[in-house]
């Protein structure tokens, strides 16, 4: 799997799982982050799991154990989580929620679509099939640890979770008006006025206040930060793509995402009919 090839791949997949839990959970992207972590390991467990404990999760997350305790309490507040006696779970009737469920079947099928692309670019690495029957829940666990891990790997340069979200989104959009031959690299691309995206565009996409975005864009577009700001609107900074830490960054995503791959391969994720997996079909494009 080329470094930069997917690029574009996961930005899609990050803005379309990021826009619909900002929808979900009233634009708190911690609070989504949270609970998509906690679902992750409710569902992995099945009927016999007894959670994740808020400790557990703050290591997990990387964030401090009393702002992830405040937000496991809204969460059951909530009633969309419980604890047992060896942590915190989804709520099972939750999950058939219509707005939960199709918050889990969108990271499902986004998944599943961003390794489709990867599949019909020739791009997938060498995987040894498995004789284990497919069960969906592999794929949304994959979903999660490919957000979260990105989530982790970009910290250094992205402290705050809501500055990757809009940074992502912004990269998303400007490749979606630069498109990219087959094979060619997003390092080839430096983007101009013709790729920019609107902050209001950004506010829509992502289900956030424009009030909320263009706050976070002022603090990404500071000078030598990886967002500029053009008449037109807002692009990523080809320069800063090019930094030492921001390839190091986009070199552990990259290992983090082959590792989910390889995961859901050895629990039946059909690698060589990818689109066989969809829950209910692929995702809707991203309107920028």
């Amino acid at each position: 799997m080329k470094l930069l090839s997917m690029t574009r791949l996961l930005a899609d997949m990050q803005t379309r799982v990021n826009a619909a839990g900002l929808r979900c959970f009233d634009g708190d992207i911690d609070r989504f982050a949270i609970f998509s972590l906690i679902t992750r390991e409710s569902i992995r467990g099945g009927a016999r799991n007894s959670g994740i404990s808020t400790h557990s999760a703050a290591i997990s997350l990387g964030r401090s154990f009393e702002t992830v305790r405040r937000h496991v309490n809204a969460l059951i507040a909530a009633g969309l989580c419980v604890r047992l006696h060896g942590g915190v779970v989804v709520d099972p009737e939750v999950l058939t929620r219509p707005d939960i469920a199709g918050l889990i079947a969108l990271t499902h099928d986004s998944f599943v679509c961003f390794v489709q692309a990867l599949y019909d670019a020739g791009e997938l690495p060498v995987l040894r099939p498995s004789a284990v029957r497919y069960d969906r829940t592999v794929g949304v666990q994959a979903a999660v640890d490919v957000m979260l891990a990105t989530a982790d790997s970009n910290q250094a340069i992205h402290g705050n979770w809501l500055d990757l979200v809009i940074f992502s989104t912004i990269l998303a959009g400007n490749l979606h008006r630069a498109p990219l031959p087959p094979r060619r690299p997003v390092e080839g691309v430096r983007f101009g006025p013709d790729h920019a995206v609107r902050a209001s565009v950004l506010a829509r996409v992502l289900n956030l206040s424009e009030t909320t975005v263009r706050r976070r864009l002022g603090r990404l577009g500071h000078a030598g930060g990886p967002v500029v700001r053009l008449r037109q609107g807002y692009i990523i900074s080809s320069d800063w793509m090019k930094r030492p830490d921001a390839i190091e960054t986009s070199q552990r995503t990259a290992t983090s995402v082959r590792l989910a791959i390889a995961a859901a391969a050895a629990q039946g994720f059909p690698f060589d009919a990818p689109h066989t997996a969809y829950q209910v079909g692929p995702p809707p494009p991203i309107v920028f």
